[in-house]
């Protein structure tokens, strides 16, 4: 259905794509395989689940403020429209520059591990087939199907969620089947095993298995009802997350017993899901989660690269990057100028990985997929005392448990930002002093929007009045 105000526009996209979009992004098999052993390896063990608890519930929290905003200012721009309500438009400037490097930086880096792990699978037949050729493609499917319409996306990536979420499901339901109650150990809820050592590694992990989820908000050009759709398919979306996230990861202990749980992650490493599922389900489940880890890959690729494009389309319009990437095709309700160029900064990053001739593995990939997760949980941070802000000023329509949870939310993910920034080089996985500073590259980044910003206010008084540019906006109740 189509927008009373622009009568013409096909692809808008109902509630239920821009749910397939988020979780996609979150990527629930990618997640747990690959974010799972770590927590339980190198966090508190057994005390795992209060960790995808604890994430879950703080997300929870400041989503009832996303939601409390989301109903009255409407904008393509999403965070950085935010903090601008909320802290002002310098701040919300360099905010928007942080979530190009953030996204940006995630998109790179998924597209080298979409090439890296294709490249793992057809070696596993016998058939190598070199990272970059599967990096390109990657590149090259995701970028057609985001410049056609993010409905044919969305199509794709439900059938990817739905066979990955399947694999999931099967394992937990045969591990239940096998050790009937012991499957839930109540030791995970004990207090010696959530304040184990290691929890601040382990409520870090679980943050990261969640990034994505906000995106939503990015897609308000693109649906028919934004002002509906948007908060409801951010509840949908993490409240589905987090109880997926948690069932999976207490199932996970305990298939592997609470006790051992820990020394048993750290003998597996990496493989710790695969075996499990081999061990539970057999050989066949294992191979086939291992080959859906590739397109689980690829659907988080799809769903961050379109994210990326849209703050870059957003920062186009605003005049903060050149205008000629704002070009929108309304036929198709696509970003198309910014959707290519992404594409083609990707394939720039890749080229110049590949000519170093290193293992993207080893030294590339975490590194660009850690600071893409850094930079949007620090967004969502900045983006929970914005709304925090913009609520407390009309409190009286807020009321007292937008308040709340906005408080709870605003304190959560100031604290999991701590910890992300103190813990970076186990996020990224490469520990060199030079990794270690990568994250002052946001500060910078943030520093020089705002003094842009600043600097356009003075000299472009008029271009500065239009920044923050909010497409909808309402101060009174909603429906």
């Amino acid at each position: 259905m189509s927008r009373p105000d622009q009568p013409g526009r096909s692809h808008l996209l109902p509630t239920r794509y821009i749910v397939f979009l988020v979780v996609a992004a979150a990527a629930p098999l990618a997640s747990m395989i690959g974010n799972l052993p770590i927590a339980i390896a190198r966090g508190n063990g057994a005390g795992v689940p209060v960790s995808f608890l604890i994430a879950g519930t703080i997300l929870i929290a400041f989503t009832t403020g996303y939601a409390f905003i989301g109903r009255r200012v409407v904008s393509t721009g999403a965070f950085y429209t935010y903090v601008a309500e909320g802290l002002g438009k310098p701040l919300g400037v360099g905010t928007a520059y942080c979530a190009v490097l953030a996204y940006s930086a995630f998109t790179f880096g998924l597209a080298a591990a979409c090439g890296y792990f294709d490249e793992q699978v057809s070696l596993a037949v016998g058939a190598k087939v070199d990272w970059t050729i599967c990096a390109a493609v990657s590149v090259l499917v995701t970028g057609l199907l985001n410049h056609r319409s993010m409905e044919a996306s969305s199509k794709l990536l439900a059938v990817i969620i739905v066979v990955e979420t399947a694999v999931l499901l099967v394992f937990d339901i045969t591990v239940v089947a096998a050790k009937g109650w012991a499957a839930f150990p109540l030791s995970s809820f004990g207090r010696d095993s959530w304040l184990a050592p290691g929890s601040g590694v382990a409520l870090m992990t679980a943050f990261t298995c969640f990034v994505g989820f906000e995106s939503g908000a990015l897609y308000t050009k693109e649906v028919a009802d934004p002002v509906r759709s948007i908060p409801l398919a951010s509840y949908i979306s993490v409240i589905l997350i987090g109880s997926f996230y948690l069932i999976t990861a207490w199932i996970t202990i305990g298939a592997l017993g609470a006790p051992t749980a820990k020394a048993q992650a750290v003998a597996h490493g990496g493989t710790l899901m695969l075996d499990l599922i081999k061990q539970y389900d057999g050989e066949i489940a294992a191979d086939a989660a291992g080959v859906l880890l590739c397109t689980s890959m690829l659907a988080t690729y799809i769903a961050i690269h379109a994210a990326a494009s849209r703050y870059v389309y957003a920062l186009a319009r605003e005049g903060l990057l050149p205008r000629p990437l704002a070009r929108f095709d309304e036929a198709r309700n696509v970003p198309v100028a910014a959707t290519v160029c992404l594409s083609a900064a990707t394939v720039l990053c890749l080229a110049t990985v590949a000519s170093a001739r290193t293992d993207p593995y080893a030294a590339i990939i975490p590194v660009l997929i850690g600071m893409g997760t850094l930079g949007i949980i620090a967004l969502q941070a900045l983006a929970a005392v914005a709304i925090l802000v913009y609520a407390f000023r009309r409190r009286q329509e807020a009321g007292p448990v937008v308040l709340f949870a906005t408080v709870v939310a605003a304190v959560g993910l100031a604290l999991a930002l701590a910890t992300v920034c103190s813990n970076f080089t186990l996020l990224s996985t490469v520990d060199t002093p030079l990794v270690a500073w990568l994250p002052a590259l946001y500060l910078v980044t943030l520093a020089a929007g705002l003094g842009f910003s600043l600097w356009l206010r003075r000299a472009r008084p008029q271009q500065f009045a239009k920044l923050a540019l909010v497409e909808h906006r309402a101060s009174h109740q909603l429906r």
